[in-house]
């Protein structure tokens, strides 16, 4: 579910005043984009001493605008109890219009037992510890929103195996909204992480371990009013892979993608839409590149300010060396908030009762360099059970089937991937600030019966984990 929000300009004279380095690590020029934009806004913004004077009032007729701050609250960013990450590829938020400046620094300790740190078959068992240290900061006048999240630390293992005693984690979620007229308005969205541990939600990593990568996701997006129930909205995105690694480099991917969407406002509630979509896909294993075009129609109900539901479906042509190849596409999107709840830090500790679930089905180029079709399902949900008690479970589901052409038949099948990954936990708020938590995790990923001759020469295989943890978090 993505949102029309307003997004940022900056101008020539804010650009000169900042520069933001960044010596954490060595990144490629499309991965300093997305880091680099964010902090030039963000100190932009800090060193502002007038907001943005309010745009002019909307007509009556304009119905599609950003959600108000006076309606319930969005569902949070989704984070991993068990390492204190933020979920990859899930839905975004808006950033909220008119809240002023906010801001939040929290630091957790999680610890446990992982019976499988390298991701073998034969893995070997480990107790870890995984600090973290977590930044946010929240902007919004009546032009101008803005929402940073950031947070960095380790996965530090007291027994590895290969000698490999800690894993980083250091990520950054960004959006930003500008309203550029009472009609126009421009979205920017990020989410980069540089990080060892595969990212099971999204296509943009290897399922096994690599070393290092580098990921990121940035989309912008120009929304326009055509009338008070036409609007059109064209989107650019930027998704990029790298490793480290000299394995890892052989499942690097960078994706281009374009978009154009009209909308149809049928009922207050109710708005249709027409969507093509163009991406321009290249691969390390695969030297010629894809090209895939979309043809997609969308649904978007909302049955109350709480609950809200998408659906969009269509076809798919997939153009490489293998041909051109055609795909069903499928999306759905659901997202139910239910009571006020507790909240600790605006949007993202959301403390009460919601659920936010995903699917998709639709082609992907594989790490393999090859297409695969993938269902893909994301689930989380949270129950309040008490003012201070509250359970959570994540669950992270795909299904992707490879065509590998004249080597699938000769192995007799396709070759197949399944992946499995549930998440229960518990919460307990000892305080305002301070909360304790433990939870158990749960993975599997199954590469069926047959291989291909690529996958067998990389040694791919199958295999679990179980990782039981506890922590504490304090936010400030």
């Amino acid at each position: 579910m993505s949102f029309y929000g307003a997004a940022t300009s900056l101008s020539q004279s804010q650009s000169g005043k900042t520069r933001f380095i960044i010596d954490i690590v060595k990144i490629t020029n499309y991965s300093r984009f997305a880091l680099i934009l964010a902090a030039l806004a963000i100190a932009g913004q800090l060193e502002a001493q007038v907001d943005l004077p309010a745009p002019e009032s909307e007509t009556e007729d304009q119905t599609e605008t950003t959600p108000s701050p006076e309606l319930p609250p969005e569902a949070p960013v989704q984070i991993r109890p068990d390492e204190g990450s933020p979920v990859a590829g899930t839905e975004v938020s808006a950033p909220l219009f008119n809240i002023g400046r906010r801001f939040q620094l929290s630091g957790s300790l999680t610890g446990g037992y992982d019976d499988n740190v390298n991701l073998l078959p034969t893995g070997s068992p480990s107790w870890y510890a995984n600090p973290m240290v977590t930044f946010g900061y929240q902007f919004g006048n009546p032009r101008l929103a803005m929402d940073l999240l950031t947070g960095g630390g380790v996965n530090y293992y007291f027994d590895h195996p290969n000698g490999r005693y800690y894993d980083p984690i250091i990520y950054l979620e960004f959006t930003l909204a500008y309203k550029i007229t009472p009609r126009m308005t421009l979205d920017f969205l990020s989410s980069s992480a540089y990080e060892a541990q595969p990212e099971y939600s999204t296509e943009f990593t290897s399922n096994r371990q690599l070393g290092n990568y580098f990921r990121t996701d940035d989309r912008f997006y120009l929304h326009y009013s055509l009338s008070h129930r036409w609007s059109s909205v064209t989107g650019y995105s930027l998704n990029a892979l790298e490793y480290e690694s000299s394995v890892g480099s052989a499942h690097d991917r960078l994706q281009n993608a374009f978009s154009e969407q009209l909308r149809y406002l049928l009922t207050p509630t109710t708005t249709v839409s027409g969507e093509y979509r163009f991406s321009i896909n290249e691969t390390q294993n695969n030297q010629g590149g894809s090209t895939t075009q979309s043809l997609i129609g969308g649904l978007e109900q909302s049955f109350s300010p709480r609950f809200k539901a998408d659906l969009r479906s269509g076809i798919q042509f997939r153009s490489g060396n293998n041909g051109v190849r055609t795909s069903p596409y499928v999306e759905t999107s659901l997202q139910y908030v239910l009571g006020s709840g507790a909240r600790t830090s605006s949007r993202r500790s959301y403390e009460g009762t919601y659920i936010i679930w995903t699917s998709r089905y639709s082609i992907e180029e594989s790490d393999l360099g090859v297409p695969r079709e993938t269902f893909r399902t994301n689930l989380k949900l949270n129950y309040a059970i008490t003012a201070r008690l509250s359970a959570s479970l994540a669950l992270i589901y795909s299904h992707g089937a490879t065509d590998t052409s004249n080597q699938s038949r000769s192995l007799g099948e396709s070759p197949t991937e399944e992946i499995f990954d549930i998440t229960p936990s518990l919460r307990y708020a000892v305080t305002q600030r301070c909360s304790v938590n433990v939870g158990y995790r749960y993975t599997e990923v199954d590469r069926g019966s047959r291989l291909t001759p690529l996958e067998l020469s990389q040694a791919v295989t199958s295999y679990s984990r179980n990782r039981y943890f506890a922590g504490v978090t304090i936010s400030f």
